[in-house]
């Protein structure tokens, strides 16, 4: 299938939770803080709820320009986080990308959901497309060997 350029929020809400619902095995997302792609609403949390339990090597992993969003405002997804420590990573990007400005959420290397601008609807929907899809897969993955610091669901103490 051919890209699709979506210009308002409602098909990209739309595309988002299609490409959800399309991921069976692993789930990446590259994302300012979560905040705009409302992953915390009860139906977003469910289809992450239902990746992680369908199959055990299934993985989502997200990697937050600012973690400090999800910490304050994102109880189901710290579930989740709690319920699956070895299948879910949340991590937040070293400070040199911290001036990145897209956003990314990939589902299985086939499918994408593309917002070339934090603060702009303009986004590119990818489905079962591997080919359109692998650019994207290696800007996550080269995000991702940058380091950053891993976000955990407990807090450490004394």
């Amino acid at each position: 299938m051919s890209p699709e350029l979506l210009v308002n929020w409602t098909d990209h809400d739309s595309y988002l939770q299609k490409v959800l619902l399309l991921a069976k095995q692993t789930l990446r997302i590259f994302d300012e803080d979560l905040t705009r792609l409302g992953l915390e609403k009860p139906e977003n949390a469910l289809f992450l709820r239902r990746l992680l339990t369908s199959e055990r090597q299934n993985t989502l992993t997200v990697v937050l320009r600012s973690a400090n969003p999800f910490r304050r405002s994102s109880p189901r997804l710290m579930k989740l986080l709690a319920d699956f420590p070895d299948t879910m990573k949340i991590y937040e990007c070293a400070p040199q990308l911290a001036s990145l400005s897209d956003s990314m959420v990939l589902a299985d290397g086939s499918h994408a959901l593309v917002r070339f601008h934090k603060d702009h609807v303009r986004s590119k929907a990818i489905i079962d497309n591997a080919d359109e899809c692998r650019t994207y897969i290696l800007r996550f993955e080269e995000i991702l060997k940058e380091g950053g610091t891993p976000i955990s669901a407990t807090t450490l103490g004394l």
